[in-house]
């Protein structure tokens, strides 16, 4: 368990690490100090979120193996709605324009989220991914 959480710790934070590093070295010259603190919020809060999720998924599997779908959906609708509170209560303002800063590290998290989850469900319900096929 302890080396699922580690495993999961150390490719998260490579993956979104190098998504933030590319993002911002190739669009900060033309940002302005307003979407480069959107993009800064938005890879940060979206890293904590899907790290806590799914470090208390991998960590309370055996526990939830029944709930685990339904836990996760309901957590990933929190996580959109508590992204646009804390924005508003920042006052900071997505535009048309902002959207991509902001989209990019959600589908990234949601991508990693997406598959962490449907292996832990595999693994759950003993199927392989090759049965599948």
């Amino acid at each position: 368990m302890i080396l699922k959480a580690l495993k999961f710790t150390l490719i998260f934070s490579f993956i979104i690490g190098l998504a933030y590093i590319l993002q911002v070295k190739f669009i900060q010259p033309i940002l302005t100090t307003e979407e480069a603190v959107l993009v800064k919020f938005s890879y940060v809060f979206n890293f904590a979120f899907t790290y806590i999720l799914l470090l208390n998924i991998i960590l309370f599997q055996k526990k939830l193996q029944d709930k685990l779908g339904f836990v996760y959906l309901g957590i990933s609708m929190l996580k959109f709605g508590i992204f646009f509170l804390l924005l508003k209560i920042q006052n900071i303002e997505v535009n048309k324009s902002d959207f991509l800063h902001f989209i990019i590290p959600f589908v990234l998290c949601l991508g990693v989220e997406i598959f962490y989850v449907v292996r832990i469900l595999n693994s759950i319900n003993g199927t392989n991914f090759k049965e599948l096929e």
